[in-house]
């Protein structure tokens, strides 16, 4: 079940998404895989974050960043086993 604070941070993502997609997912992408490891075992439910790293490889394939991609997706893999 989702607390009220989980709520709100999730409001504050999709807005940072929404307003400066290139600032938030290339800041999001470098705290990623400087910190792959809390990434992967942080608290977010597994969806959200499938949901948030899924639209980052949209993102990436899009401006054809391929490397971003491959990132994104061993950390994926990390965490659900597939991607």
């Amino acid at each position: 079940m989702m607390n009220i604070n989980n709520k709100n941070w999730f409001h504050i993502i999709d807005g940072l998404m929404v307003s400066d997609k290139d600032m938030f997912f290339n800041a999001l992408y470098m705290a990623m895989t400087n910190h792959p490891t809390y990434v992967i075992t942080a608290d977010l439910e597994h969806d959200r974050k499938n949901i948030i790293l899924s639209a980052m490889l949209v993102y990436f394939e899009d401006k054809e960043e391929f490397e971003k991609c491959a990132s994104i997706c061993d950390i994926k893999k990390q965490i659900k086993g597939i991607c």
